[in-house]
């Protein structure tokens, strides 16, 4: 499943975000503060009316620091392309349509909270670009329920992967659908976290381009492999990771029996870092 995702996400057109389909007069966007601590400020110098909120407030969640922003815009204003570019950089949320922006935020909240599978319940952070498409790829005869009364979601695309170039993706909501409103909690699709991780992947390494040496697209297979192999290894720091970069845009881990020695001991992360980059295998590459 995670395969035909990632083959999905990079066939996806591109658009740029004043072409986006679906768009009504208001939209709605979600960033991330964690990843743009400044974008309050930002959006108040833009100079225009900034109507904006807590996601989590009135919600359960509300305690949670540095929650993400729920902001409303007029399409085509300033305070829309300064949100747009907000979430574009180190893809920091997504936007909606809506054509009641009120009813928008009422279904945002209710989202964030899903049955994971687990027989409980998780936050749901859907803000994320590589998560969005993960359930909009996962969500199946659930898809109407995901969007509920949105008329589209957009989220930021890769910027170096991808059949067509473009800075965004949409997905737009069925005309006939089935949608009749907020019940039960939104159960998380059994794909969706395997999607993910393999999405996430693709966004991560697109925003590290450099460090894994500039990869084509039909390379990110393997590299996802690699990455999870070092993360199941208990090789999970971003720093390290980066390290590892050229050696992880390589033939798999696993198919060489050096690497994976090393990966299966019972050494210390950085010490594993550290003896991977002197092993011949890495140090070829």
């Amino acid at each position: 499943m995670h395969v035909k995702a990632l083959s999905a996400l990079l066939e996806e057109p591109r658009y740029n975000f004043s072409d986006l389909p679906a768009a009504n007069p208001s939209l709605c966007f979600i960033i991330d503060q964690g990843l743009q601590p400044q974008a309050m400020s930002r959006l108040y110098r833009v100079g225009e009316p900034v109507v904006c909120e807590g996601l989590f407030f009135r919600t359960e969640f509300v305690e949670i620091p540095d929650g993400p922003l729920w902001l409303v815009a007029s399409r085509g204003s300033k305070l829309a392309a300064e949100a747009a570019k907000l979430c574009e950089e180190h893809f920091s949320g997504i936007a909606i349509s809506t054509p009641d922006p009120e009813k928008a935020l009422a279904h945002a909240r209710w989202l964030l909270k899903a049955n994971d599978g687990s027989g409980g319940q998780s936050l749901l952070s859907y803000h994320k670009p590589s998560l969005w498409a993960a359930l909009a790829y996962t969500a199946e005869k659930t898809f109407d329920q995901l969007l509920g009364c949105w008329s589209a979601v957009y989220a930021p695309a890769p910027g170096n992967f991808g059949q067509q170039r473009g800075p965004w993706l949409a997905w737009v909501a069925n005309a006939e659908s089935t949608w009749s409103g907020d019940h039960a909690a939104f159960n998380l699709p059994m794909a969706a976290a395997q999607v993910q991780a393999r999405l996430g992947w693709v966004y991560w390494v697109d925003e590290e381009y450099e460090a894994f040496g500039e990869p084509g697209e039909d390379r990110l297979n393997d590299i996802a492999d690699n990455l999870d192999l070092l993360l199941n290894n208990n090789i999970y720091d971003g720093d390290h990771l980066l390290k590892l970069g050229h050696a992880v845009n390589g033939p798999l881990f696993e198919t060489q029996p050096e690497i994976m020695a090393i990966l299966q001991s019972k050494d210390e992360s950085f010490i594993k870092v550290d003896r991977l980059l002197e092993s011949a295998a890495v140090a070829q590459r």
